[in-house]
């Protein structure tokens, strides 16, 4: 384990890995289509295999890679606020907010001229948010975490039901995408800022759990769950038993509600991606539970333990260079 504010674990680099293979395997779903949902389209849409494929990819990473990487981010950064304090913590906070400030500043232009599903701009602007979270009191760290978690609980079915009714306003479909790209850069590169636009305006909905998930990670950082048997044992048996599970089965219904989605509608996947807002934080909580307490007990998980050098990149797998 690292030394107090070092900020390094070899168990945080590697689930931060993990978390960003993720997202990089549903950005390949999505990208060449350009559609609202995160899944993209099954082609051959008749195909058992594809389909199959889909659903495993929304049922094990849709909404649980970006669930991890907000209690990561938490966590990560109270593991570097340890043993800062008075000039030294402040020094460190405004050398983060200059790096998160560059890392907003690529997001956007990434999200205006490469693809509008950013995830930079996402970290950077959560970074932000929680900059001065590790300096709380517990008690009030806890008392927010808990009114944003049950904000997201408040916003998050009235929020997905009118995604359902009026579909992805403002989302280039497959067809004006490919229409674009036919036309020339100009009209591509403006169909794409078109699609980032949208994707902004319909953050806010996601706001309340990326905050609360990153409180969430802070919390946890300062009482060392992940990295401490002593305070983290019973939680990591909460996870393997409880949560894993409720997890598992939550995943389970996602994926039946892909298959409905394109045998059923034709390819709409809202109610599958509305069951991933509500299953991929608990799937997530329950998978790194479950990994922190074997990785404990039996020392480093090979396969996990290969994703640390890709949880060790300064901004993320768009940009490789260590921290």
């Amino acid at each position: 384990m690292p030394a107090a504010g070092s900020g390094r674990s070899a168990l945080v680099d590697s689930l931060r890995g993990a978390a960003l293979f993720g997202v990089v395997v549903m950005n390949a779903l999505a990208y060449p289509h350009a559609l609202g949902s995160p899944l993209g389209v099954v082609e051959p849409p008749d195909s058992g295999l594809a389909l199959t494929l889909h659903a495993l990819a929304s049922a094990l990473l849709q909404a649980k890679s970006y669930a991890f990487l907000a209690f990561l981010s938490g966590y990560a950064w109270a593991m570097q606020s340890r043993g800062r304090h008075g000039e030294r913590w402040r020094q460190g906070a405004q050398v983060r907010r200059a790096r998160l400030l560059r890392q907003g500043a690529l997001g956007i232009a990434h999200g205006l001229f490469v693809w509008f599903g950013d995830i930079l701009s996402w970290l950077a602007l959560l970074g932000l948010l929680l900059l001065r979270a590790p300096r709380w009191r517990l008690r009030v760290l806890r008392r927010r975490m808990i009114a944003w978690f049950a904000l997201w609980g408040l916003l998050i079915l009235p929020l997905w039901a009118a995604r359902i009714e009026f579909g992805s306003a403002g989302v280039p479909t497959a067809g004006a995408w490919a229409t674009a790209e036919a036309q020339s850069w100009a009209a591509l590169f403006a169909i794409q800022r078109e699609g980032y636009l949208a994707y902004v305006i319909g953050a806010p909905g996601q706001v309340p759990m990326m905050l609360a998930l990153g409180l969430l990670g802070v919390y946890a950082g300062r009482l060392h769950v992940l990295e401490r048997a002593r305070v983290g044992a019973r939680l990591w048996r909460a996870g393997r038993r409880v949560l894993l599970p409720l997890g598992l089965a939550g995943a389970l219904v996602q994926a039946l509600l892909v298959v409905h989605g394109q045998r059923r509608l034709g390819g709409d996947f809202s109610l599958a991606d509305l069951a991933s807002q509500l299953t991929g934080p608990l799937l997530a909580a329950g998978v790194v539970l479950t990994l922190a307490g074997a990785w404990h007990a039996r020392g480093p998980l090979p396969v996990l333990a290969r994703c640390a050098p890709l949880g060790r990149l300064r901004l993320s797998a768009y940009v490789a260079r260590p921290r």
